[in-house]
């Protein structure tokens, strides 16, 4: 079994044994054989006695995470992934351990499953028993807003009170219909449940004039001429207009069955157009109703 012999990191290479135990920590073994001439480094600070583990023929080689299995090729675009791990001070390198067994000849080398990090000018650690290799940290899944509105969110209706008439100068009563709305769907290898509710309305009228409300409006009793609401309007000219309305939903998600997170920004959702017809209205004081006088003043249809 070969193990990459090098750090990376500028500090000495170390084989260390205490005076009371046979414990040691050295770099991991090249396939080609470690250097038998190689002189032993006492490390700067003492190891504590009760540290260290009675003579037992068992000591650890290390090796770098980022080039474990491929010899001392260094992959320069693995390693700096593998190695942000190690951010405590410039120039970490994360390193596997290795149990060697001189109990045995040939001395066998055996994985820990343990790692640590390694810094510039500190001595290595010894893997600490139950101590886990410590693992990156996954960059967390955002839905964007751009992400947001690739759902298909379905537009509010505009509804006029009555039906797309109106009288010029009064409360045309116009309001929305809009529903809150649920999507799952995948996205980088994760569940999204993605929430989208209504929270503002942009109203432009078709005669220059808009408004924004943060309320839909509704329906009110009667035949609603001339009856003001939050969503009403009043066109100061006869014709056709084309009223256009953009609904702006809120969007919160779920990864993975986790907690409800907001989506930064709200996704604009336009609504089909809805034409106005506006008209005129002429008083005049009669003495029969169009019963009575189906010709009469006002009986017939209303005049643009």
């Amino acid at each position: 079994m070969s193990f990459a012999a090098d750090t990376g990191i500028d500090f000495e290479d170390q084989f260390v044994k205490a005076s009371n135990s046979s414990k040691t920590i050295r770099p991991a073994e090249t396939a080609a054989g470690a250097n038998s001439d190689e002189e032993e480094v006492k490390l700067p600070t003492p190891i504590q006695p009760a540290a260290l583990a009675e003579d037992d023929g068992i000591s650890y080689a290390y090796e770098r995470a980022c080039t474990a299995g491929i010899g001392s090729d260094l992959d320069p675009g693995r390693c700096p992934t593998i190695d942000a791990v190690c951010d405590a001070q410039e120039g970490g390198v994360l390193v596997n351990w290795i149990e060697v067994d001189s109990n045995v000849q040939p001395a066998s080398q055996t994985p820990t499953g343990r790692s640590s990090c390694m810094y510039p000018g500190a001595p290595p650690e010894p893997p600490v028993e139950g101590t886990a290799a410590p693992a990156a940290e996954e960059a967390p899944i955002v839905i964007t807003l751009e992400e947001f509105q690739k759902q298909p969110v379905v537009a509010a209706t505009i509804i006029s009170q009555p039906l797309n008439f109106g009288l010029k100068n009064a409360h045309s009563n116009i309001y929305a219909e809009a529903t809150e709305q649920e999507f799952i769907f995948d996205f980088q290898e994760a569940t999204i449940v993605l929430k989208a509710r209504p929270v503002s309305y942009e109203w432009s009228y078709g005669d220059g004039t808009s408004l924004t409300t943060s309320v839909p409006g509704g329906p009110v009793e009667g035949d609603a001429f001339d009856t003001q609401t939050p969503t009403s309007h009043q066109y100061a000219e006869t014709g056709d207009f084309q009223l256009t309305l953009t609904t702006l939903f809120a969007g919160d998600y779920s990864v993975d069955g986790g907690p409800f997170q907001p989506v930064a920004g709200e996704a604009a959702v336009v609504s089909e157009p809805h034409l106005m017809s506006i008209w005129r209205t002429q008083g005049n004081s009669v003495s029969e109703n169009c019963i009575e006088n189906p010709s009469g003043i006002g009986c017939e249809a209303p005049i643009r």
